[in-house]
């Protein structure tokens, strides 16, 4: 008789995804969510939206999109909108919105550049984080769609993108440290970057080999050609910053952008040449490299979209534009209405949501040109050239969305509010993303999950979202901040 382990690894291996159209639609709900929570926002008196509206909207519509209402995602996303478009339309009452006014917007231009927080890209990387820990837990379910589940080699899922969106939003993230030393103007030798990524890489290590033995020790079930036999996406993310920390000192002299085209094309030569597909494949597990060449092989492309979010957030992160900041490190200001202005600067200068559309705009030109010409399909497997090219164009699709979303409400100030639930998972996203498998793994040995009925999984669903909603509002609340 089979095994459960052996039932649950076969439950998640041998999937084909589905289309591009389909995942835009079901993570579609999270941007709705966020409008919808703004336009309630809006009518509230004092500016609170009740904390179980707030989950409802920001964590169940996802949760339904991904389960229940999987196969009409358009039908929830009228569904949550229509109500909450009727309370805004019949409640008479609303508060001003908080745009930014003409005097504190010349005082701003002739302020000095910094680092300020912006509402949309907290309300991007929470959904972004809401959407991962419920899928972690929610594939081992089935009520959740095996084609959302992440593919065996070809083809396009929603948890597929979820990887590769997680290090986007942390190359965003990173970009801060990087914008910092500009204004201080600072230059740290090479030397000091790579003790500096060693000691941010440790933790994210030491729970890389915890992944390991208890996947080993506790005959947890494992999808070997996901990461390889001893890889796991904690060991990917350790080392990101090793890698990128080297790539500084190149930067330096090439745009970012350029390095990570470069890094991409890699393994694009490699797949090309006679036999290496094959070998990545089927090859025998005989050696260490050999048992983890998937994890290995796809540190090229998850560099390059992490120095893809790191373009991105030296667009994103400024209290104002500043010159060239669609390609490079800037903190000069960029007045457009100067005469002195090149040609160049004023291409390569932009606000966020300009920016956003502009380079949006050459994602999607250019990757439907790559999907239809290049002999080789999406593979988040090997994260070749054309994953990459899906995952940051979705990524700055999104961000360019809830930046309109943002400036439709008036969301201009770092004060503006924003969604309790979001706000409080994002102050600890790496500790809650923990939590979250620590959670799976426990409801896994206890349950199980592949033998539940659709009720019985949507109450271990909800009450797991509970949990984690609620424990870093907690500690979001109690000022906890764990920065692993």
């Amino acid at each position: 008789m089979i095994s459960v382990k052996d039932r649950k690894e076969q439950f998640v291996s041998g999937l084909t995804g589905s289309s591009i159209g389909e995942i835009n639609l079901i993570t579609f709900v999270a941007l709705v969510a966020y409008f919808c929570w703004n336009l309630i926002n809006r009518k509230s008196s004092d500016g609170n939206v009740p904390l179980i509206v707030d989950f409802l909207l920001n964590w169940c519509g996802i949760l339904l999109s991904t389960t229940l209402y999987s196969n009409d995602p358009l039908g929830l996303n009228i569904l949550i909108l229509v109500p909450c478009a009727a309370y805004y339309l019949i409640t008479d009452k609303a508060r001003p919105p908080t745009r930014t006014t003409s005097s504190s917007k010349k005082k701003d231009k002739n302020s000095v550049f910094k680092i300020s927080k912006k509402p949309f890209i907290t309300a991007y990387r929470s959904s972004m984080l809401v959407v991962t820990c419920l899928c972690i837990l929610a594939v081992d379910f089935p009520l959740f769609p095996r084609r959302f589940a992440k593919v065996e080699t070809w083809g396009t899922s929603l948890m597929d993108l979820g990887v590769g969106s997680f290090v986007f939003s942390n190359g965003i993230v990173s970009s801060r440290a990087l914008l910092r030393q500009k204004i201080e103007g600072n230059k740290y030798p090479l030397t000091v970057k790579i003790v500096k990524a060693l000691r941010s890489s440790a933790t994210l290590l030491v729970l890389g080999f915890i992944r390991l033995w208890s996947v080993k020790g506790l005959e947890y079930q494992e999808h070997v050609t996901e990461y390889g036999v001893h890889w796991n996406f904690f060991f990917t993310l350790a080392c990101i910053p090793l890698v990128v920390a080297c790539v500084d000192e190149v930067a330096a002299y090439i745009p970012r952008a350029l390095i990570a085209i470069a890094i991409s094309i890699i393994p694009e030569l490699l797949l090309s040449r006679d036999g290496f597909l094959e070998y990545l494949i089927s090859s025998p597990r005989d050696s260490l490299i050999n048992a983890n060449r998937e994890g290995m092989f796809s540190l090229f492309g998850y560099c390059s979209i992490y120095l893809w979010g790191q373009n991105t957030g030296f667009l994103v992160l400024g209290n104002q534009p500043t010159v060239n900041n669609l390609y490079k490190p800037s903190v000069v200001p960029y007045n457009p209405k100067s005469t002195g202005n090149s040609t160049w600067v004023n291409l390569t200068s932009a606000s966020p949501l300009k920016g956003l559309v502009t380079l949006e705009t050459i994602f999607v030109f250019v990757t439907k040109l790559v999907f239809k010409y290049y002999y080789f399909n999406v593979s988040r497997r090997f994260a070749n050239a054309p994953y990459v090219l899906w995952v940051v164009t979705y990524n700055l699709g999104m961000l360019a969305l809830y930046s309109l979303v943002d400036s439709i409400f008036g969301n201009t100030s770092s004060y503006s509010t924003i969604p309790l639930t979001l706000e409080a998972i994002n102050a600890n996203g790496l500790a809650i993303f923990l939590l979250a498998n620590v959670l799976t793994g426990l409801i896994n040995m206890n349950l199980t999950t592949i033998d539940t009925t659709p009720v019985e999984g949507m109450i271990v669903l909800v009450s797991y979202a509970i949990v984690i909603a609620a424990v870093s509002i907690e500690m979001y609340k109690k000022k906890i901040y764990i920065k692993l």
